[in-house]
């Protein structure tokens, strides 16, 4: 089966939900499918349109139902004049984001305004969110339209299948066979994203959707900048979050009507940050919390008073500020319901979070403000529960809490729905209890990535806010990809033997004084981990400057691999225990890193950008004056390093810049490395830039969970494999901590297990990192498998099912390689270390020279070989690969490898010629750039064979090249000309077609595609050829053929000759 025939077959199934041909045996080929998606219900069918194949007759098509749906604004249908306002209004959509607010319009009713021949001027509908799947609204499916080259020079393409949803395309589907990576769809979409081809009618696509028979990803279309295969997601059952792979259930489901249509308008996300504005769409899991919040509402009495509606368990990263605001923004349009009120547990969350629901209401812009209401203060918030509009209010559960124990208040005579974020928190004593009776028509519903499991029943979320809607836990989202698990490292800042000969005998000494030194001693010998551990006082690490300069030297020295060479940035959080403030040991941190960044500054070393951030204190306390002069020091230390003027009056403002600097928002582009803090930003902030969490304190439960996930957001799986996790005191205690939070918030079925097993089973699901000795053998086993495929890395393979086996080992590798990075040596073992990379390559079992060859030289001709195999461009394939150093390029030797083949050539000494030949194969073999590697060879071969220079040249000999470039670019075009001839001399057609038109031909051609037809050229070709060419044709078996057969024959070396010039 070749892509079209499964093409044919999804059209079929998406319209009549079977396949009409089924092949030999009853059943398609393309795998079993459970039963049909009982979990979606539908209400249409999408109908296909065989004749539309050009943008033309889109545009034909979106009239014709326009002009439909509109009849009673129009007397008659469009003229050109008038439809020409309408498709540049839609080819003027420059992104995705502006189109998703274009398909979105106003309260969900997207409108074109139109000045009409007869002088009025009319509002058209083109779409109207309540009619979604319903109506008179039009579903239909096309395939093969035709597009030509945007950009000069690109080529011509065909999109496989579009869903069009009243005429316009919405979602764009690109089909694979069984035999590759649906990875290879996403390439060729984002290809397409890069050339412009999402232009004109097609500015509206809002997703994505690439498809081979056993595997199916969709993510929301974007920019070419951003655009990152890691935010496609698989789509998942709503029973159990399991994968969908299989095509037929994912088009019965995902792609059927209307949830097809609900994706992409009430489940997509028009992200409005500033300088960041994107469009997102929600993933199945979000959809499934979503729907099941709003039946739950739909079924509430308000009369009843407190509604415990339920709660969503989401884990921390997987996206809870997306649900919720879609659960809110939806729940406020509900026509019983009066208001929203959105409740974070801190009043520093309120910006953050109105920002961000503001960002993300669709209804908001330039001109209008948006539905989203923060709340200055109790009586701000009293006036806004009160109001008329039904927008969404956000405020803190302390205004609330304020507000109900004011003498004065009154519960207001409307129904309010109050949706509690982070409802683990602030949501387990008598206050909240008192603000949910307080309200006397309400429904309740809280999200949550930590719920309480208490015995005690005041604490459990469960009794808080009713019964668990949807979960998600951490284990299902590092399996899908979601978020990342993480690599922690417990280590302390005692030297081992130090502790042992000296600071055990003291302490033993200390608490047992009947001991005799032969007693303490094989105490000391017998003592575990945990031992030595409650061995040591909290004094040790709250109150040591050793300790504190000991972890800044830490990180100073391993921070290349933990950022990976400074590409994420961390956290630093460090908390006092025994009642004491913790603030003072932060403020020792920072002074720490700056005295160690002025050492390294007069060094010339690189310096790390560190601030540091608390709350101000105002409790008149003991410790509020050393409080408030550390907060004054870090404000004016900040201030000097980024050009700001805070002071104590807005120690909110600068919290909020500092994470715009944190999270890399900030529009001066001028960042943080690191920032110490005690409690913020542990739990709510969101920064996939972030990777790191320095943890000097202890963590458990909730809190630990919540802050370990600050660094588990998704970026770029390759480069970020992990959450980093480093902490610095008690190491087997704390590790006996997490185990226990992740046997209840990741892996329930753990909680049984020892803390031995437990590790073992976090490591197998991908919760936590192997040891470095497990990840180094399990890379070293694809490398030994890699040398047996290729001869010891000196050629590829021979089949070509081991040429695929070393495809998906080499993308193995790369993985694996990327992950060992990220290891830190200690005591120059154990680790990646950036100043000796070649350690860890012998390590693997190979020589330097050897991993160079299998990285670059063998892993391009594989691509290349692929490339020619599968019929695809080479930058489909997916194989990025990951370098142990820096690849560099020493253009300077290909400059003089190219003169001496010049000089080599013109004195005739051949070989010598065909030796420096083979040194520029190599050279090219080694470059990324597959299209540039290309031409350097086709150069060289042009050289050889005295195609370039021509005759007539005027070059003086000996050749001095400064720059090589025009030499390569001249040559390959001198090559092109002669193989042109050299075909057109071949099959007699020289007199017909001029190299020229062939070049301009063969420019815009797909490969595998009967495209040059298109224009009727090809037809033009053969009637003009077929008259002479016995007599004009220099090959005598072309001579020999009858016209028919040459007609055929020519015909078929065209297109062979066209597919050649588009694989290299």
């Amino acid at each position: 089966m070749n892509e079209l025939q499964f093409e044919n077959d999804l059209i079929q199934y998406l319209c009549n939900g079977t396949i009409a041909s089924p092949q030999e045996g009853g059943e398609s080929p393309w795998g079993v499918v459970r039963e049909p998606a009982s979990y979606v219900a539908k209400t249409k069918r999408w109908k296909y349109e065989p004749e539309i194949k050009t943008a033309d007759q889109l545009w034909d098509n979106f009239k014709k139902i326009l002009e439909r749906h509109n009849q009673d604004t129009l007397d008659n249908p469009l003229s050109t004049v008038e439809f020409n306002q309408v498709k540049r209004i839609i080819s003027d959509l420059e992104t995705p984001y502006q189109a998703g607010q274009f398909l979105y319009g106003m309260n969900g009713v997207s409108q074109i305004e139109v000045d009409l021949d007869d002088g009025r001027h009319v509002f058209l509908t083109v779409f109207d969110q309540k009619q979604i799947g319903a109506g008179d609204t039009v579903y239909q499916v096309v395939n093969q339209i035709r597009r030509p080259a945007k950009i000069t020079g690109k080529r011509d393409c065909r999109f496989d299948t579009t869903l069009l949803i009243n005429g316009l395309p919405v979602i764009q589907i690109e089909e694979k066979t069984e035999t590759h990576d649906v990875n290879e769809a996403l390439n060729q979409m984002e290809q397409y994203i890069d050339e412009g081809q999402y232009r004109d009618i097609f500015s509206t696509l809002q997703i994505l959707v690439a498809i081979t028979p056993n595997n199916v990803k969709y993510m929301a279309n974007t920019t070419a900048d951003r655009f990152n295969k890691d935010f496609a997601f698989n789509w998942q059952r709503k029973s159990d979050n399991t994968v969908v792979r299989n095509w037929k259930e994912f088009a019965d489901s995902m792609l059927s009507i209307p949830m097809a249509h609900q994706m992409a308008t009430n489940y997509m996300i028009l992200d409005g940050t500033k300088n960041k504005e994107s469009l997102k769409v929600m993933r199945p899991y979000q959809v499934y919390a979503t729907q099941n919040v709003i039946d739950g509402l739909k079924r509430v009495d308000f009369e009843l008073g407190v509604n415990k509606v339920g709660y969503i368990w989401h884990t921390t990263g997987s996206g809870k500020t997306i649900t919720s605001f879609k659960t809110a923004w939806l729940a406020s349009r509900m026509p019983k319901i009066d208001k929203v009120v959105f409740l974070v547990d801190r009043i520093a969350l309120t910006k953050q979070t109105s920002e961000n629901y503001r960002a993300y209401d669709p209804d908001a812009d330039d001109e209008m403000p948006s539905s989203v209401q923060d709340t200055q203060n109790t009586g701000d918030l009293s006036r806004k529960l009160k109001s008329k509009d039904n927008g969404i209010i956000v405020t803190s559960v302390q205004k609330l809490d304020r507000l109900v124990k004011r003498k004065s208040f009154k519960s207001p005579d409307k129904n309010i729905v109050f949706i509690v974020d982070e409802a683990h928190r602030s949501t387990g004593g008598e206050s909240f209890k008192a603000i949910q009776q307080a309200f006397k028509h309400a429904a309740w519903v809280g999200y949550t990535g930590t719920p309480m499991f208490d015995d005690a029943p005041s604490l459990r979320t469960e009794d808080i806010f009713g019964k668990l809607l949807h979960s998600y836990t951490i284990r299902e989202a590092i399996a899908d990809k979601n978020v990342l698990g993480f690599k922690v490292d417990f280590e302390t800042t005692i030297n081992e033997q130090e502790m042992r000969e000296k600071y055990l005998p003291s302490f033993y000494r200390q608490q047992h004084p009947d001991w005799s030194d032969e007693q303490i001693q094989e105490k000391i010998d017998n003592m575990t981990p945990e031992d030595m551990d409650d061995a040591v006082e909290p004094s040790f690490y709250d109150e040591n400057d050793d300790h504190v300069a000991l972890v800044v030297q830490d990180i100073f020295n391993n921070w290349r691999n933990r950022s990976n060479d400074g590409k994420y940035n961390a956290l630093l959080t460090t908390h006092v225990g025994g009642g004491k403030a913790s603030t003072p040991m932060a403020m020792k941190y920072f002074r720490e890193f700056q005295r160690i960044n002025a050492e390294r500054a007069n060094e010339g070393k690189d310096t790390l950008k560190v601030a540091v951030t608390f709350s101000q204190n105002t409790s008149n306390n003991d410790t509020q004056l050393e409080t408030n002069k550390g907060l004054f020091e870090a404000i004016q230390a900040y201030n000097e390093e980024f050009g700001t003027n805070f002071g104590m009056a807005d120690v909110s403002s600068y919290t909020q810049d500092l994470t715009t600097r944190l999270n890399r928002t900030a529009k001066d582009g001028n960042f943080l490395d690191l920032v110490i803090v005690v409690d913020q930003l542990l739990t709510g902030f969101d920064a996939p830039e972030l990777n790191t969490l320095y943890v000097d304190r202890t963590l458990k439960g909730a809190g630990l969970i919540q802050a370990y996930s600050r660094t588990n957001r998704i970026a770029d799986l390759q480069e970020k494999p992990w959450g980093r996790i480093v902490n610095y005191r008690w190491p087997a205690h704390n590790e006996r901590l997490m185990n226990e939070a992740l046997a209840v918030y990741a892996n329930k079925d753990s909680a049984d297990l020892t803390d031995e097993q437990r590790s073992e089973q976090n490591v197998e699901d991908g919760i936590t990192a192997p040891e470095f000795e497990d990840m180094l053998e399990a890379v070293r086993g694809k490398v030994d498998k890699l040398r047996d495929l290729t001869s010891d890395f000196n050629e590829l393979p021979p089949s070509e099912a081991q040429k695929d086996f070393m495809l998906d080992l080499l993308r193995e590798y790369n993985r694996g390689m990327a992950k060992l990075k990220q290891y830190t040596t200690v005591n120059g073992e154990d680790g990646f270390d950036y100043d000796d990379p070649d350690k860890i390559v012998e390590a693997l079992g190979m020589t330097p020279d050897e991993e160079t060859r299998l990285t670059t030289v063998l892993a391009n001709e594989l691509k290349e070989h692929l490339a020619k195999e599968k019929r695809i461009p080479i930058q489909q394939l997916e194989l990025q690969m990951t370098h142990i150093k820096d690849v560099e390029v020493n253009y300077d030797y290909l400059a003089e490898l190219v003169e001496q083949l010049m000089n080599q050539v013109h004195e005739n000494k051949v070989d010598e010629a065909m030796a420096t030949q083979e040194e520029i194969r190599q050279f090219a073999n080694g470059l990324e750039d597959r299209s540039y590697a290309t031409k350097i060879i086709k150069a060289a071969a042009a050289i050889v064979s005295k195609e370039y220079p021509p005759a007539d040249a005027k070059i003086d000999y000996p050749v001095k090249l400064d720059d090589c470039g025009p030499i390569i670019q001249d040559a390959n075009n001198a090559s092109l000309d002669r193989r042109f001839l050299r075909f057109r001399v071949k099959w007699g057609i020289t007199e017909i077609v001029p190299n020229a038109k062939m070049h301009e031909m063969f420019s815009h051609h797909r490969y595998g595609q009967q495209d040059l037809d298109d224009t009727g050229w090809i037809k033009s070709i053969l009637s003009q050829a077929s008259e002479g060419y016995k007599q004009i044709a220099e090959s005598e078996e072309v001579q020999a053929l009858s016209k028919i057969k040459y007609r055929n024959a020519l015909r078929e070396a065209i297109y062979e000759l066209a597919d050649d010039l588009v694989m290299e």
